[in-house]
């Protein structure tokens, strides 16, 4: 599918170009003449000690989750209904052009954004609320954060595609990806249980920054910067692999 459109690709590696500037910008903070930007902001929610290496990598993760996160509110969500719909439109042998595709997402913007925002808040809720009830283990704490992501992201992963591919309403549309993700929950989880996995990892990983940073500073950039090649991965098989799925049962359905 992949090799057939290069389109679906390209807006895939378009997200992790974005992480990639945000990571390099974020990292020349301290530096002349990005830190005439973002230097007062550092200063004011954290302080100047964050500026001076190697205190800076510190505070590096923190801010590129919060580059993430406004990546993915703004921009994410519009290209992952581009790709949702260009993968119907190459399933079902449409020829439907970028632009078009576009214009059926930009109507349904605002509604893909309220969806994210909501499924984020519940899934980081969850994480804060249900794993410092565990055991204080590091292994028990990452099956516990594994399994707890593999059930939100089974449930919640089908609305986007429910709201871009049915012609019905914004609630609707909701129920009908919640119910989808409720009833193939078992194989929505063997689909997504190796990149959910990765991304638990990696969310880990980042726990051990103040250790780097006592060893080598830079390991916390490397980190990162793999964490994004990493994510990039986990879009392309979870955003693919749901639409896919949400499409084959509903074609056999019909």
């Amino acid at each position: 599918m992949l090799g057939k459109d290069p389109t679906i690709l390209f807006l895939f590696i378009t997200l992790g170009v974005l992480d990639f500037i945000a990571l390099v910008v974020l990292f020349l903070a301290p530096s002349a003449p990005i830190s005439y930007m973002l230097a007062p902001i550092i200063r004011t929610f954290w302080s100047d000690y964050f500026l001076h290496y190697p205190h800076n990598f510190l505070l590096l993760p923190k801010l590129f989750s919060h580059a993430h996160f406004l990546i993915s509110t703004v921009v994410g969500v519009f290209i992952t209904g581009l790709i949702v719909k260009k993968i119907e439109a190459e399933v079902t042998g449409q020829r439907l052009s970028t632009l078009a595709a576009a214009g059926v997402v930009a109507r349904k913007y605002f509604s893909l954004v309220l969806v994210w925002l909501v499924t984020y808040a519940f899934f980081t809720l969850a994480l804060k609320g249900i794993l410092p009830l565990l055991p204080r283990n590091m292994w028990i704490h990452l099956a516990g954060g594994f399994l707890l992501s593999l059930f939100i992201q089974s449930v919640f992963v089908f609305l986007i595609p429910a709201l871009i591919l049915l012609e019905q309403g914004f609630f609707k549309g909701l129920w009908e990806g919640f119910r989808f993700g409720m009833k193939n929950i078992l194989l929505t989880s063997v689909l997504i249980a190796v990149p959910m996995f990765l991304a638990v990892a990696v969310s880990f990983a980042k726990l051990y920054t103040s250790y780097f940073v006592r060893v080598r500073p830079e390991i916390v950039l490397w980190v990162i910067a793999g964490g994004v090649l990493i994510s990039l991965l986990i879009d392309i098989l979870i955003t693919s692999s749901a639409t896919l799925l949400f499409l084959k049962v509903r074609t056999k359905k019909s």
